[in-house]
């Protein structure tokens, strides 16, 4: 199972746009696929590449493979990150911390429980905190997802009800 937030709404019913998680192995396999070809492929190709895994080098070599036969077969080009190579210690505890620190100063800084459990969450989940504290984003789906994710300041934790 793919990790699903609740802050992008009916995208996992219909993956119409390309989710978090996918965003991730797709940065991770150095690829860049356009919206409309995202849409180009068949539903259940989307699902396959929400779903299959990236954890080892192996993995990662068979999604990029399994996504550039998707692509070929939908006529969907695919362009190679501009951007240096992406590493995930990007998004390690420590590199999300200092990104919301920065993203959110202050008034927005975890505090150290929220900190502690930073570490405990998922690469999935730290990831989505980079990519939404972008500061060409607005700070509402940052702040959602940090609800979601139980590390609001005050939240103790809890995340929201559910």
């Amino acid at each position: 199972m793919y990790r699903q937030f609740a802050l992008e709404g009916e995208v996992h019913a219909s993956l119409d746009c390309v989710p978090l998680s996918v965003r991730r192995k797709l940065d991770l396999a150095e690829l860049k696929i356009s919206l409309a070809g995202w849409q180009a492929l068949s539903r259940a190709e989307r699902l396959a590449l929400c779903h299959l895994p990236v954890d080892t080098d192996e993995e990662l070599t068979v999604y990029a493979d399994v996504l550039r036969g998707f692509a070929v077969r939908a006529g969907v080009d695919l362009t190679p990150l501009a951007s240096a190579p992406v590493r995930r210690a990007a998004w390690d505890a420590e590199s999300v911390s200092a990104r919301l620190r920065e993203r959110l100063g202050p008034d927005g800084a975890l505090d150290d429980a929220a900190l502690g459990r930073l570490a405990a969450l998922t690469e999935e989940e730290r990831y989505a905190i980079v990519k939404l504290a972008d500061p060409k984003r607005g700070p509402e789906k940052l702040r959602a997802l940090l609800g979601e994710l139980g590390l609001s300041r005050g939240d103790g934790g809890e995340g929201p009800p559910g």
